[in-house]
């Protein structure tokens, strides 16, 4: 697994679902890289000692000393870790502002990163000057980020938590790794500042008003062929469902990276049907899929069947991290 991320200097890792590993998976990540200087982030408030949801307990972020964190100040009141600022920023979540600090002694902590993805990207920028490789916790339910122009690459940790049925999480799994191996668009090599973009055969329609209202609205004023349509931000079931109603066919659908197609097993067989290719302007590679065969609900899969069924499944290879790391739980 190691040698997958050794030259990634800037990792995401993303949770198909709460408790599906992805802390966990963080942790055993960051137990691999004494010999660099780290840092972390994540996306919104994680880490937290218990679940919101079952008020279980929550595996904690692991720093050691010399780590550099970005989390919000108050985070960083509630810690026993010893820190020192590095820099603070204007960037404010629900429990204060964002600070950059380097940590001074071992121990477990509340990471609450940047709400937003702009600001995430700031930080990141901050945090290169001072770290060799970055590591970004993505928040429960916000697969994506919004501009990973900056990440370099995605792991992806799944787990029984998923679904009580071990089909349905592996089938689930295999669409988001396939969505990550959709081909980078030729047709827009670079992030517009458009929200839409139309092409016809003849015709350029440029769009900054994303809403769906504006689009619906443009798309029947047009009676050419389409031949490609952008959409910044979130592919959604909605639109999907828009290109059903209206029969639109044939043509190519450009978005920013995989990680905005917020689509079903469904929306992606509808897409099929209708002829229309997908593309992505900005690649970025999953290396791996992290396994949790526990569910805090008691719904456990067979571990050697769970990891057997997956690595079937998909293209790139699968870990039991808590395996990897001699634990269970």
């Amino acid at each position: 697994m190691k040698n997958l991320i050794d030259n990634v200097d800037t990792l995401g890792i993303i949770g198909l679902s709460k408790n599906s590993g992805k802390t966990t998976t963080l942790n055993a990540i960051i137990s691999m890289y004494d010999n660099l200087k780290l840092g972390i982030t994540s996306i919104g408030l994680d880490g937290e000692a218990l679940d919101q949801v079952n008020f279980l307990p929550k595996p904690k972020i692991y720093v050691k000393r010399g780590m550099v964190v970005a989390t919000a100040c108050g985070c960083l009141e509630a810690s026993l870790v010893k820190y020192q600022v590095l820099s603070k920023t204007k960037m404010m979540t629900p429990i204060g502002h964002i600070e950059i600090v380097e940590i001074l002694s071992d121990g477990h902590m509340v990471i609450a990163g940047p709400t937003t993805n702009s600001e995430l990207n700031q930080v990141i920028k901050i945090m290169k000057k001072h770290v060799d490789k970055i590591l970004i916790d993505g928040a429960f339910n916000r697969m994506t980020f919004a501009n990973i122009e900056l990440i370099d690459a995605i792991v992806l940790a799944s787990g029984a938590a998923v679904s009580p049925i071990m089909s349905k999480t592996i089938e689930k799994t295999k669409m988001i790794v396939d969505s990550f191996n959709i081909k980078k668009s030729y047709r827009i090599e670079q992030i517009p500042s458009e929200s839409m973009i139309i092409q016809t055969t003849f015709h350029r329609y440029a769009f900054f008003d994303k809403k769906i209202e504006t689009f619906k609205h443009a798309l029947s004023q047009i009676n050419d062929k389409i031949d490609l349509i952008y959409i910044k931000g979130a592919i959604t079931p909605r639109i999907i469902n828009y290109f059903i109603e209206k029969m639109l066919m044939q043509f190519t659908l450009i978005c920013d990276d995989p990680t905005k197609l917020l689509l079903s097993e469904r929306d992606f067989s509808s897409l099929h049907k209708l002829n229309i290719e997908l593309s992505i302007i900005h690649a970025c590679p999953l290396l791996f899929v992290t396994i949790n065969p526990y569910s805090p609900n008691g719904q456990h899969y067979d571990e050697e069947l769970f990891k057997k069924a997956m690595m079937d499944a998909i293209d790139i290879p699968v870990f039991n991290v808590l395996k990897l790391e001699g634990k269970y739980v």
